[in-house]
């Protein structure tokens, strides 16, 4: 029996090997080609920097252009710090401003006229210093019999005042009482009302101050008042002090090391308008980068955010694809790879549209065979070396859309 069998099993062997290369003679000398899915070229839009998004203005289907606003972002804080820093940018200049002045000032010498000026200055500095230091002696010498018996004089002429001006204003609104009364027209004595009822406040203005100012004389200054007052004092002091220092050096002219020190002022001014200047820059880059535009033209093909949302940076909010150009990644053997040639017009056909056909062109041939992928349904299929070639297809019409399984036919 073994030695029948094996003879059968040799020409059966034979016979198969011999359909399959029949088989695979017939299939090189027909057309050749693929099947693969249609794929499109997306894009991912995210945000560099974390925040609230507070509109989003393209819904899934929607057609997009490019540099087209689909996504505002929160940026209500980096406006405020662009406010606040334009604001130092105009302090750093006017320093900067001040700066230079004061070099060229050093550098020119003081004129006549300046020096006037400077010494006019100083008296007006010492009598604010004798002012001062006066009312403070009178402070600390507490309330005087005089003062006193002229703040009660005062007194009493703004109450006489008052009273006088009380009488007067009665006086008018009577009248036009009773020229109103007998049917008179009373025009100009309301005219006179008005002017007498503002005298009168004023001279009661006159008679709360000299009241106040009795009160103080004879209760005397407090503590926080004296306090107040030696405050006065030293600052006046401290800008006589300035002012004397300001003008001698008028008078004696610029030093080297003044000089070099007004240099140096004006080299750290114009550091912080630089600086300040640059940050604005950022700012404005990084309050550009919270309104996200659409990078390319196509359509929104998904959508993971809603306005009030707060986001991460680099988190996935819109999805873009060119559905205008597509393309198919499909495979061929290593037998029949010298059939395709870049630049290769071929013909598409899928299922959605029977009996019609798309044209594609071989855009890549893969420089390196691989072996057929995975999911083939043979075991033979997967031993099988071949090469990636993409096919671009122009999608005019739009009717291919991605995901679509599509035959490829190369031409013979």
């Amino acid at each position: 029996m073994r030695r029948r069998i094996i003879p059968i099993l040799i020409l059966l062997v034979l016979a198969g090997g011999a359909y399959v290369l029949t088989s695979r003679a017939e299939a090189q000398s027909g057309a050749l080609t693929a099947s693969g899915t249609i794929e499109t070229t997306d894009v991912t839009v995210a945000p560099e920097a974390g925040g609230r998004v507070l509109n989003v203005l393209a819904n899934e289907g929607d057609t997009v252009q490019a540099g087209q606003v689909i996504i505002q972002m929160d940026d209500s804080l980096l406006k405020a710090q662009l406010v606040q820093t334009q604001q130092s940018v105009a302090a750093a200049q006017a320093s900067l401003k001040a700066a230079q002045a004061n070099y060229d000032l050093l550098k020119a010498g003081a004129q006549t006229d300046q020096i006037a000026a400077a010494e006019q200055a100083v008296k007006t500095a010492e009598a604010n210093v004798a002012g001062a230091q006066a009312q403070l002696a009178q402070m600390l010498a507490g309330p005087q019999a005089a003062d006193i018996a002229a703040a009660q004089a005062a007194v009493a002429k703004a109450s006489s005042d008052v009273t006088f001006a009380q009488q007067a204003y009665d006086g008018v609104v009577e009248g036009r009482a009773t020229a109103k009364a007998y049917g008179v027209p009373g025009g100009g004595l309301g005219l006179m009302e008005e002017k007498m009822r503002a005298q009168l406040q004023a001279i009661q203005a006159n008679y709360d101050v000299a009241v106040k100012r009795l009160a103080q004389l004879k209760r005397g200054a407090t503590k926080d008042e004296i306090d107040q007052a030696r405050a006065r004092v030293a600052a006046a002091e401290a800008q006589q002090a300035q002012l004397q220092a300001q003008l001698d050096q008028l008078k004696s002219g610029a030093r080297p090391e003044q000089l070099a020190a007004a240099q140096a002022q004006i080299e750290v001014a114009q550091a912080q308008a630089d600086q300040s200047a640059a940050a604005i820059d950022v700012l404005k880059v990084q309050i550009d980068r919270l309104t996200l535009k659409a990078p390319l033209t196509g359509v929104v093909l998904k959508r993971s955010i809603e306005p009030g949302e707060v986001v991460m940076p680099g988190a996935s909010l819109i999805t873009i694809g060119d559905l205008t150009n597509l393309y198919i990644i499909v495979y061929v053997s290593e037998s029949r790879y010298g059939e395709v040639k870049l630049g290769q017009s071929v013909q598409i056909k899928v299922d959605s549209f029977p009996g019609q056909t798309f044209t594609g062109t071989v855009s890549h041939i893969a420089d390196q065979a691989e072996f057929t992928p995975r999911n083939v349904q043979t075991a033979e299929g997967r031993a099988t070396t071949v090469f990636a070639v993409r096919v671009d297809v122009t999608n005019v019409d739009g009717k291919l859309k991605p995901g679509m399984p599509a035959d490829v036919t190369f031409g013979q």
